[in-house]
């Protein structure tokens, strides 16, 4: 007689022969379909050239592990194969995964950065100055690495600022994540606290370790970030995409600290340089105006006043003289105005009388305004000082002598007094009259 199996009893047994038949699997190939559940747990497809399986990576698997999973990616997995009862299917449990050779990943790294290059996230024109002196310097790293001291005690050396630091992992499954969430999260704090620059940073590690910084999303995340962004991840010789996005590519943590701040001493020594410059550049512009002063004649003032008074006769006669011709013509026209319009009927030479009053009271107070201010230069003019006991010294070329040293450079002087001039010549330590 035949056994009678439920289903359920059927599906277990089918389980268990997959299970205990394969046992551990090692399995390479493609992946395709994949979906990340909002449980954490991933589904996909592991197929190669002609046949597909489903596969099933649990949430702490995907935790663990450093690769993130991408449709396309050749992977190596381990695990086994076992069945879903509820469907009526076998599916593959993935237990552990890992890059089909690193060949595989470069590939996939090349094609994302063609891909991102071709929209223009790399193009230089997008990236902006470093701040010179900021105020608040934000770090993206983890808070336990060596890389945070070394950033500190670096910007603590040359040039002591505030520190903002965003922890995040730097590698695994979820780091990726975190540095979107930092990045974005430090351009939308408050302007009184949110940094002038950004430093995303970690130390060396395997090529699988700086994954994360080759994410699609963190690329993405630097790009649109509007404060500018060192990136410093790895080593001197290690690259990732962020590298290319960045405003600045520092090779290691510590020289992003120099680039996001000055050097306090050489900044001390190019500010005295620049005083130093510019206070020789003011000192020459004088002396330059000094000496040609020097060079120039002393102008006689009076005559010059004196010039000044006569073209100003000149112009007020020729001024009245317009004026009473334009009276004349104005009464001329009123005139026959007043006998085409009685209306008009008014004394008009008292009027004219009226307005050239005014007029010579005008032109009078400008004349004396003229009379003070010449007579003001008058008193200051080096005639009136020579007239108190003193003498202007002058080579043959009638330039001023201001000093013995000057003096010592000529044989021939003129002396111009209040009431004359006359040569002296130098003999020896003697100057005589001739």
């Amino acid at each position: 007689m035949e056994e009678e199996f439920t289903v359920s009893r059927l599906s277990a047994l089918i389980r268990r022969s997959l299970e205990t038949n394969f046992g551990q699997v090692k399995l390479s190939a493609e992946v395709s379909a994949l979906k990340v559940h909002f449980s954490g747990h991933t589904y996909l497809s592991l197929k190669d050239e002609s046949a597909v399986i489903d596969a099933v990576c649990w949430k702490g698997v995907v935790q663990k592990n450093k690769l993130k999973l991408e449709n396309g990616m050749k992977i190596t997995c381990y695990g086994k194969v076992s069945s879903f009862p509820l469907q009526s299917k076998y599916q593959f449990i993935i237990e552990k995964f890992e890059a089909a050779g690193q060949g595989n990943l470069l590939q996939i790294l090349e094609e994302r950065k063609k891909k991102l290059a071709a929209e223009g996230l790399f193009d230089i024109s997008h990236k902006v100055a470093i701040p010179k002196i900021p105020k608040v310097i934000g770090v993206i790293t983890s808070p336990t690495g060596a890389v945070i001291q070394d950033i500190m005690h670096r910007i603590r050396q040359r040039f002591p600022v505030k520190i903002l630091l965003w922890p995040t992992l730097v590698q695994g499954s979820e780091a990726a994540e975190q540095i979107v969430k930092a990045i974005d999260g430090m351009n939308n704090l408050p302007e009184k606290v949110r940094p002038d620059v950004l430093i995303v940073a970690r130390g060396g590690g395997s090529f699988e370790d700086l994954m994360p910084f080759n994410e699609e999303s963190v690329v993405r995340a630097v790009f649109r970030s509007r404060i500018p962004i060192i990136s410093a991840v790895g080593h001197e010789t290690d690259t990732t995409l962020i590298d290319y996005v960045s405003d600045l590519r520092a090779p290691t943590p510590t020289a992003a600290a120099e680039y996001a701040v000055p050097e306090k001493i050489k900044l001390k020594y190019d500010l005295e340089k620049s005083f130093l410059g510019l206070n020789s550049a003011v000192s020459n512009f004088f002396e330059k105006k000094r000496l040609l002063l020097r060079s120039q004649k002393i102008l006689d003032i009076k005559s010059m006043l004196e010039e000044r008074r006569q073209r100003l006769d000149l112009s007020s006669e020729r001024l009245q003289r317009n004026i009473r011709e334009q009276i004349s013509s104005y009464k001329i026209i009123l005139s026959k105005l007043v006998i085409q319009k009685p209306v008009f009927k008014f004394d008009m030479d008292k009027i004219f009388q009226i307005l050239d009053f005014s007029f010579r009271m005008k032109l009078n107070e400008m004349r004396n305004r003229l009379d003070a201010a010449c007579g003001e230069l008058e008193n200051n003019s080096y005639r009136n000082i020579l007239g108190k006991g003193f003498a202007l010294v002058q080579d043959k070329n009638r330039k001023p002598i201001c000093s013995t040293k000057d003096a010592a450079n000529y044989q021939r002087l003129l002396l111009t007094f209040s009431d004359g001039e006359f040569w002296v010549k130098k003999e020896a330590e003697q100057i005589n009259l001739f």
